[in-house]
């Protein structure tokens, strides 16, 4: 049986561990800026003789939800990887 100093031992070596990293965070922020500045200008710039149908962009929207979705996807199946352990 495990003493209560232990476990509070635990505890808060755990709790240090779990600190908020702002780089990480300032990194995403940036791809994220980028991201939609990339969209922004493909919208804005679209040739004028070009044109896409109704289909076209739900198809283009399926193909980007489902690339955000893979995304978060790996990224938590990474984070709970690494908190397993």
């Amino acid at each position: 049986m495990l003493k209560i100093g232990a476990l509070l031992a635990e505890a808060g070596r755990l709790a240090k561990r779990s600190k908020l990293r702002i780089g990480p965070l300032i990194a995403v922020g940036i791809l994220t800026l980028v991201l939609c500045l990339g969209v922004g200008s493909l919208y804005v710039g679209w040739g004028p003789g070009s044109s896409l149908t109704g289909v076209g962009y739900v198809a283009m929207g399926i193909g980007l939800a489902a690339a955000i979705l893979l995304g978060v996807g790996l990224a938590l199946l990474i984070h709970h990887d690494k908190r397993g352990r």
